[in-house]
């Protein structure tokens, strides 16, 4: 039984990419932590309270900026805020672990606990927004699980049908036999046209494939594609020269 990831591309990217899945986990944990006993703590307090209830706040600020940039495909146009605004973020929530952490308020400290899971969060957001996917880590966090999958099985199909019917496509035309002899037509070819669609992308940087994976295909900033099926992280492509496979949709923009 298949089951369709592409109606949500968020959604569907964090489930299907491990780092995300570890990242998000360890912030929503270490936020609800810090939500709770950050109402404990401030009711014990008289300082820093708007500071402590900003960070938590802008917590669930950072958590709804990372899922709308996945989730619009807007990494490569906000890179390099978004690894700014992650390093402020990280360094605000390790400063609230080193002022909590060895408080003599359980509730102090469960905030501390909180605020440290939600940096390692941070810190998974920063090599996976921050690495290219040639790099050792880009290729440990990047995105290549259950949809790439989906994608590459999909070129597969297409490929294999595509061959089954040139391979088979032919016409015999047998004419009536005279009396004198019988005479065959030579087979004559049937040409399938590749698949059609109305999607044209171009190129924004240059990507090589990866040799590990077949169904990848290479191309070069300013080439444009025809686009068979944009649903997903990855796209099924056909260049110019009539080569098929799987490109990362967040190195194109639609024409």
């Amino acid at each position: 039984m298949n089951v369709n990831l592409n109606n949500n591309k968020g959604i569907s990217t964090i489930i299907s990419n491990l780092s995300l899945v570890i990242s998000f986990c360890f912030f929503i944990i270490g936020w609800l932590i810090s939500f709770i006993s950050s109402f404990v703590y401030t009711s014990n307090i008289q300082y820093n309270r708007s500071w402590i209830w900003w960070i938590v706040i802008n917590g669930l600020i950072s958590v709804a900026v990372i899922f709308l940039v996945i989730d619009k495909d807007q990494m490569n146009g906000y890179r390099f805020a978004l690894m700014t605004y992650l390093g402020i973020c990280i360094n605000w929530s390790i400063g609230l672990v080193n002022s909590l952490i060895h408080v003599n308020e359980a509730s102090g400290n469960a905030i501390g606990v909180g605020q440290l899971l939600i940096s390692v969060g941070y810190f998974i957001w920063i090599l996976y927004f921050g690495c290219d996917k040639e790099t050792t880590i880009g290729k440990f966090t990047g995105y290549n699980g259950i949809l790439k999958n989906n994608q590459q099985a999909n070129v597969n199909n297409n490929n294999n049908n595509a061959n089954n019917n040139n391979n088979t496509s032919f016409n015999y035309n047998i004419p009536m036999a005279s009396a004198e002899n019988t005479i065959l037509s030579e087979p004559s070819h049937i040409n399938t046209p590749p698949p059609q669609t109305n999607l044209r992308a171009e190129a924004l940087f240059d990507y090589t494939a990866n040799k590990e994976d077949p169904n990848e295909i290479s191309f070069v900033q300013g080439e444009t594609i025809d686009i068979i099926d944009n649903n997903g992280r990855w796209w099924q492509a056909r260049k110019a020269d009539g080569t098929m496979g799987i490109v990362p949709s967040n190195f194109f923009k639609v024409i």
